[in-house]
């Protein structure tokens, strides 16, 4: 197989402050459309240059990362008309969002129109199902991290965890752990409520959370936390690359994703790996394929604070 991938741009803009690319790890061929961000490119141009680059390199397979840039619509179109196959990515769940019937409608004709699909999870692959896609042309376990290097990383940092501890001012003797965006699909604030919860309870004062990310609602749950009196408890270390990452999973203990979103959930992974058990939204499409209940940790309803509270009880 011959291969060649085209990226747009560096990132979107909400993601430049997780610091620079690391380029080490891109090994295959690929070309860069625009030297920044992606909500700084326009349509035309994105049109313009992709067909571009598929008629010069002329593949007989094209895969587009999904419907949702109308400059996919156009590379679909083309490829269509010259004869070749075209596959998409897709990432999203039946319920990761409220779905608009005449949103579904467009999503059909895009999916009818491909010769196969690359998919996050077993959700993933139910939905698109619905779309109208054939089982047979739906693949799955696409969504993967550098295993290998994040538990290499993981496991040199793990001895150094009392000089992390200090370097990061962590102070309590274990930690629940979120990784991701301040935002609202994220359900961080449920988090911060279930944590005041169990708070409560005389044994879990050796017990904080930390949060690593940045986002728009940062400001507003940095307040929740200082009204509820629990900024000694709860550590905002803002948004880091994934490498640096780690450093917070070798000072955690146990993993929490509470997303009312969340296609799939990529730190689901990087937390199993660093060993971590894992309490996990089952709105997140990696509960379904990564989760075993009461064995390597537990799945809940992302809008019932109480049952997370119970599970964060267990440990």
């Amino acid at each position: 197989f011959d291969l060649k991938v085209i990226q747009i741009a560096l990132n979107e803009k909400g993601r430049k402050k997780l610091g620079d690319l690391d380029l080490s790890i891109h090994n295959y061929p690929y070309k860069l459309l625009f030297n920044k961000s992606y909500e700084e490119t326009n349509l035309f141009e994105r049109v313009r240059r992709l067909i571009n680059e598929i008629k010069d390199f002329n593949p007989d397979i094209v895969v587009v990362p999904g419907y949702f840039d109308i400059a996919y619509w156009f590379v679909l179109i083309y490829t269509k008309l010259n004869k070749k196959k075209i596959i998409t990515g897709f990432d999203s769940t039946e319920y990761d969002h409220k779905r608009i019937w005449f949103k579904e409608k467009i999503k059909k004709i895009f999916i009818k129109l491909c010769d196969g699909v690359f998919c996050y999870g077993t959700k993933s692959r139910e939905y698109v199902c619905k779309l109208g896609m054939r089982d047979d042309k739906v693949f799955i376990r696409f969504q993967a991290t550098d295993n290998n290097t994040i538990e290499k990383i993981y496991l040199e940092k793990f001895k150094l965890k009392e000089n992390l501890k200090n370097s990061y001012k962590i102070r309590k003797k274990y930690n629940f752990i979120y990784v991701g965006r301040l935002s609202p699909e994220k359900n961080v604030k449920l988090l911060i409520e279930a944590f005041y919860e169990i708070n409560k309870f005389e044994n879990v004062i050796d017990w904080g959370l930390i949060i690593v990310g940045d986002g728009p609602q940062k400001e507003e749950l940095m307040n929740l936390v200082n009204k509820l009196g629990l900024k000694d408890f709860i550590y905002f270390v803002g948004g880091k690359n994934w490498k640096e990452v780690i450093d917070f999973y070798a000072l955690s203990d146990v993993f929490i994703l509470p997303s009312i979103s969340e296609p799939w959930g990529l730190v689901v992974n990087e937390a199993m790996i660093c060993g971590l058990p894992v309490i996990v939204s089952k709105r997140c499409g990696s509960y379904w394929d990564l989760v075993k209940e009461g064995v390597n940790g537990f799945g809940f309803d992302p809008f019932n604070q109480k049952e997370l509270v119970e599970i964060m009880l267990k440990f």
